[in-house]
C-alpha cells in the first residue's frame, strides 16, 4: 500500500492514516507492507502527444526493489536460497551446517512520553531458510509471516486497554529470563544463539529497571566463558556448566557491539604509506584481534554501499562517521559508511573449541548473515534474523502511536 507522506506540517503523527491502517489489517489477521508514494523524475517535456515513460531516480528504484524483495521475505516468508550453504562456506561442518538453527534474540526501546516500550523477541532461521518467532510469553514458535498479525494484536490490546501496559515494558530481570528460557529450550538442532551487548549486559539502572544478564559484561565474559550465569533468575537460579544436559545441541553464545563502543576507523597498510584519501572497504570484510588470545575478537565490516558512491567528492570524501558535525560540508551528507560490528563468541562448544580455525567459523556465521536479498545497496548492520526482529517490532510500534 502507497501510504502518501507520513510527516506532514500541521499534522501530528498520531492523526497520520498509517497507524490506524496498519491496525485495521492485523485485527482483520491480514499482513500489510506499506511504502511511501512513489514519484516519478520531472519532464520538462509540455508534448502530450509523445509517448514517454516516466523515469525515476536511482534511490527512489532502490526503494521500491527492497520493498519487493521485503514482502518476499517478510510477508511470504520465502529466501532465495538455503542458509545451510552459508554456513559450509562459513567452515561449519555439512553435517552441522545442513540442520543448524541460528536463534537471534532482538529487543526494541522507545522513549516518548511516560508510556515508553521495551519489547523482545527471538527469531530462529533454520537451516532450511523457515523463519520462525518466539515471543516472552509463549511457548511455541509460530512462523515469521504469522508474527506480525500476533504482534500487531498484542499492541492493539495493550493500545485498548492499559492493564496490559506491564507486558510491553519488559524490566531487565525479564530480559534476563526471556534468554535464559531460550537457551535452554533450544531443541535438537545444533544452536547458536545472537544476543547484542547494549542493555541486555545491565546490571542496575533505570535504563533496564535492574538486573539483566551482567555476564555479558566485559569484566565477567572472559572468566566465565565457559558457563552460564542466570544464578539471580526466576525459574533457573543457577550457573549452568558446558557439559549440561539441557545444552548440549547449544554450539554457542555470539555477543555483539556496534556503534560508538566499537572502532569505526580502518585503514590498509598501503593507504596509511602512500597518506592517500581513505575509502571504505569494497567487500564485506573480517578481521580479528589475537592479542587477546583467551577470548576470540572478530569483526565484521560490511562492504562498500552503492548510494555513497555520489558522495565520492573533493569536499565529501574525507568526512566519516567520527568527523565533526560542525563542518559546512558534513552537516548535510547523510551518513553511508558501513559500520564495524564486534563479534565475540563464549559458551562454545568443545567441538568448535578444537582449532582456531573453527571458533572462527562460528563467527562467520553472523558474519556472512550480514548480507539480506531485501537490501540491494549494501549490508545490514545485525545478522539477518536479528535484522527481521528488530525490523518487526519497529513495523508495528506505530499501533501504539510510537513515532518510529
Amino acid at each position: 500500500m502507497e501510504i502518501g507522506q507520513t510527516k506532514k506540517k500541521g499534522v501530528h503523527p498520531k492523526q497520520n492514516i498509517y497507524r490506524t491502517v496498519r491496525e485495521a489489517c492485523v485485527l482483520e489477521k491480514i499482513s500489510s507492507q506499506m511504502v511511501q508514494t512513489v514519484k516519478p523524475k520531472s519532464s520538462d517535456k509540455e508534448d502530450e502527444s509523445t509517448d514517454t515513460s516516466p523515469s525515476y531516480s536511482k534511490k527512489t528504484e532502490g526503494r521500491i526493489l527492497n520493498a519487493v524483495l521485503d514482502v518476499t521475505l517478510r510477508q511470504v516468508g520465502a529466501l532465495y536460497g538455503i542458509p545451510s550453504e552459508v554456513y559450509e562456506r562459513a567452515g561449519i561442518p555439512k553435517e552441522t551446517a545442513q540442520n543448524l538453527d541460528v536463534i537471534a534474540l532482538c529487543r526494541r526501546k522507545t522513549n516518548q512520553g511516560q508510556d515508553s516500550i521495551h519489547y523482545a523477541l527471538a527469531v530462529r532461521l533454520r537451516a532450511t531458510g523457515a523463519v520462525d518467532v518466539l515471543f516472552p510469553h509463549s511457548q511455541d514458535w509460530i512462523p515469521y509471516a504469522q508474527a506480525g498479525i500476533e504482534l500487531g494484536q498484542i499492541f492493539s490490546r495493550v493500545r485498548c486497554d492499559r492493564n496490559y501496559l506491564k507486558t510491553v515494558q519488559l524490566k531487565g530481570i525479564e530480559l534476563a529470563k526471556f534468554a535464559a528460557d531460550v537457551m535452554t529450550k533450544v531443541g535438537e538442532q545444533p544452536t547458536l544463539v545472537l544476543i547484542e551487548a547494549d542493555v541486555w549486559r545491565n546490571e542496575r539502572g533505570e535504563e533496564n529497571g535492574g538486573q539483566a544478564w551482567f555476564q555479558l559484561k566485559n569484566e565477567y565474559l572472559l572468566a566465565k566463558q565457559d558457563v552460564l550465569d542466570f544464578q539471580h533468575v526466576p525459574g533457573h537460579a543457577c550457573v549452568y556448566p558446558r557439559d549440561h544436559n539441557k545444552l548440549k545441541n547449544l554450539l554457542g553464545v555470539i555477543r555483539f557491539r556496534t556503534g560508538d563502543e566499537t572502532t569505526q576507523y580502518i585503514t590498509n597498510r598501503q593507504t596509511w604509506n602512500e597518506n592517500s584519501p581513505a575509502r571504505d572497504l569494497i567487500r564485506l570484510s573480517g578481521f580479528y584481534d589475537n592479542s587477546i588470545p583467551e577470548l576470540l575478537h572478530y569483526f565484521s565490516i560490511g562492504r562498500l554501499p552503492e548510494t555513497q558512491k555520489a558522495q565520492d567528492t573533493p569536499t565529501a570524501r574525507e568526512l566519516y562517521i567520527l568527523d565533526s558535525q560542525n563542518s559546512e560540508s558534513g552537516a548535510n551528507i547523510a551518513f553511508k559508511h558501513q559500520q564495524m560490528l564486534e563479534i565475540i563468541p563464549f559458551f562454545v562448544h568443545p567441538d568448535f573449541q578444537k582449532t582456531e580455525e573453527s571458533l572462527k567459523s562460528l563467527c562467520r556465521v553472523p558474519h556472512y548473515l550480514r548480507f539480506s536479498p531485501a537490501w540491494s545497496m549494501g549490508n545490514i548492520l545485525l545478522a539477518y534474523p536479528m535484522h527481521l526482529g528488530k525490523q518487526i517490532i519497529e513495523d508495528h510500534l506505530c499501533i501504539l502511536g510510537v513515532e518510529v
